[in-house]
């Protein structure tokens, strides 16, 4: 068995009707199943992600942190989740997707245990936080390459955009939104530490749930074929169908073009993609910048600047994503209507103008206005969140894109890492609210441009179309 294993892998094409079919498939129960277990392991990133934001205050007070410690923390997280994107996405083309969506899932599991217990156990120090937020960073980053390239590869064409920005950025933005209730709460009821450890305990809970939830998905059949594994394929696919109410589309058969093996495949990326490529790291880094900024820079400046307490702050993240919520519903939906290149320009370029805007007036108007700005600007910066990916997994073939998705995902972070230091020394004063908020701006602009000079248009094309555009 394992001698036919590895000859499939070097497998150059194949002739096959499973991609058409995937792709002209009535959308079922099935793939509404696979959107919410694919997409849960999003809603549990954002989760822990932001179940740490919403708490930077609590956490610092109950460990005695500077202001610059404190904003170490979610970037400590984002190095994690750059090595765990780009090695993980890399075994996602050569592994498969489904082990890497289990894998990735336990080590989140055993980083966010071991960091709730501690609390509760008043064990936890700054250096072992700092590592097991990188170690939960590390799953987080294979989990969300190997997830979104699954789900796109499930997921019918004319719908894909819809189903990966809302499988992918409002489940994680509602994570986002869940962890600030909890958060809320907890701390409104219970002592600190104890509310600390068990908002980390109760996002392992849910994660323990997807893990046993995903064990019954199937692979990927995209992948299956890009090894040679016809048969295997077929079978899912066919699985698959039997949830269509309905007589099926007909579809026409295809050959796939394999050649290249998984080592071959970055040099693949580096030569015949590589404008995709820089595109990719692009949208990323410039969209991480604001997006991280608002667990670490902008929970810092409430607590600073504004005097927020703990609960304050989770009540303003809250509002934020609330408005992000929002934004990638309404842009995932119009990528699938108007194209790729229009809606992501829009949603950068908006974000970059309207940072820079409240930069400019942040001091000369009311309180409640600035929030409302916030809640606009990010309705804007978590749309640009999700309408990016289905472009990005959208741009590179099979073999690919795993590893183009991860070392994307792996590079952007490095947005998120850098912005909190970058922004350091402006978060403690109003006065410095200015450039926090232009240097973000023109940080999200050049995204913008990025779309506008290298992005293809992508809607409603197959993925085997996709790359050849």
């Amino acid at each position: 068995m394992q001698k036919s294993r590895k000859a499939e892998k070097q497998v150059s094409s194949v002739k096959t009707n499973v991609t058409t079919r995937l792709d002209k498939m009535p959308i079922t129960s099935w793939h509404i199943k696979i959107l919410l277990i694919l997409g849960g392991g999003l809603l549990l990133e954002g989760f822990t992600l932001s179940v740490a934001g919403a708490q930077l205050g609590t956490i610092g007070k109950l460990l005695n942190l500077s202001s610059l410690a404190l904003l170490a923390i979610t970037p400590a997280f984002l190095i994690g989740e750059l090595v765990g994107a780009t090695w993980l996405g890399h075994l996602a083309d050569t592994h498969g997707r489904r082990l890497l969506f289990l894998v990735s899932m336990a080590i989140i599991i055993v980083g966010d245990t071991l960091i709730g217990v501690l609390f509760l156990v008043k064990g936890l120090n700054y250096p072992t936080l700092l590592f097991l937020r990188a170690l939960t960073g590390f799953g987080v980053g294979g989990e969300f390459g190997a997830s979104i390239a699954a789900l796109q590869e499930f997921t019918p064409s004319r719908i894909r955009g819809f189903f990966t920005g809302t499988g992918n950025a409002v489940l994680y933005d509602f994570g986002t939104v869940l962890a600030s209730v909890v958060v809320l709460v907890l701390l409104s009821f219970i002592l600190p530490t104890t509310a600390v450890g068990i908002s980390f305990l109760l996002g392992v809970s849910l994660a323990i749930t997807l893990l046993i939830a995903r064990f019954g998905l199937p692979e990927s059949p995209r992948y299956l074929l890009s090894k040679g594994r016809v048969k295997d394929a077929d079978s899912i696919v066919k699985s698959i169908e039997k949830h269509v109410k309905g007589k099926l589309p007909v579809t026409k058969t295809i050959t796939l073009d394999f050649r290249g093996s998984e080592a071959g495949g970055y040099k693949r990326m580096f030569t015949k993609y590589w404008k995709r490529l820089i595109l990719a790291w692009t949208l990323n880094f410039t969209e991480t910048w604001p997006y991280y900024s608002a667990f670490s820079v902008f929970a810092v400046i409430f607590v600073k600047v504004f005097s927020f307490s703990p609960s304050k702050v989770a009540f303003v993240l809250l509002l934020l994503t609330a408005g992000g919520v929002l934004g990638v519903f309404v842009m995932s939906y119009l990528m699938d209507v108007v194209g790729r290149r229009p809606i992501i320009t829009l949603s950068y370029g908006a974000a970059g103008i309207l940072s820079i805007i409240i930069g400019l007036i942040v001091r000369e108007i009311p309180f409640a206005v600035f929030i409302a700005l916030l809640v606009l600007l990010y309705f804007f910066i978590y749309a640009a969140a999700g309408v990016l990916y289905p472009q990005i997994g959208e741009m590179f073939p099979t073999k690919n894109r795993g590893s183009a998705m991860g070392t994307a995902i792996g590079f952007g972070r490095l947005g998120g890492i850098i912005a909190p230091f970058a922004l350091a020394a402006y978060v403690g004063t109003v006065a410095g609210l200015l450039p926090v908020f232009v240097i973000t701006g023109v940080v999200i602009l050049i995204g913008a441009v990025a779309e506008i000079i290298l992005g293809p248009e992508l809607k409603r094309k197959s993925l085997e179309e996709s790359q050849l555009s």
